[in-house]
């Protein structure tokens, strides 16, 4: 019974390296099927050179005014116990928590705009890509039982990770299709 054997390279190189042990132990290139990420296409080179500076600010002025509305409530509640805090004490909570959110706020979103324009946003977009489509989908199509134990030995080997077997089921073509491919084939011959 035809059987295929199923795994993931975790990234190109191993896929080349299971192909060529798989070559080697005598399976044609009719028999493996890859399925591999276009990590080197123009898509890259498409990708505007913009930075992250504006969910940095977005991120830096939420963060800043929350710790800073929780630190102007609690400064007016005399919890920090300094003496340099009557002005906020006697302003009131309410003015206490929202001028800690307008000064924690800008601090954070200008800290938060700085970081964000460390990273260019193509080199973002290029470290998800590897990290998320690094990996390569095989698959070897056998004739026997002990084809796909040698196959499936060769993937655990060569550090393939989800290995799956799965038995193959006969297509039954209409018959024009198979006129086709018969006429195909004596032509080719």
């Amino acid at each position: 019974m035809h059987q295929a054997v199923v795994c993931i390279a975790p990234t190109v190189t191993d896929a080349e390296n299971l192909v060529g042990s798989l070559k080697t132990s005598g399976f044609t290139s009719d028999d493996i099927s890859l399925m591999m990420p276009d990590s080197y296409g123009a898509q890259e080179l498409a990708y505007e050179r913009h930075t992250k500076c504006p969910e940095g600010l977005s991120i830096g002025f939420i963060l800043g005014a929350v710790l800073g509305g929780i630190a102007g409530y609690m400064a007016s509640r005399g919890m920090f116990g300094t003496n340099n805090l009557e002005q906020v004490i006697a302003a009131g909570s309410m003015m206490a928590t929202l001028a800690g959110i307008g000064v924690f706020g800008m601090a954070g979103a200008l800290l938060g705009s700085l970081f964000g324009l460390t990273i260019p946003e193509y080199e973002a977009r290029k470290f998800e890509r590897r990290t998320r489509f690094g990996n390569t989908l095989m698959a070897v199509h056998t004739e026997s039982e002990s084809e796909a134990r040698v196959v499936e030995k060769l993937f655990k080997d060569g550090g393939a990770v989800d290995i799956q077997r799965t038995t193959e089921e006969t297509i039954k073509r209409p018959k024009e299709m198979q006129s086709i491919i018969d006429r195909e084939k004596k032509n080719a011959a």
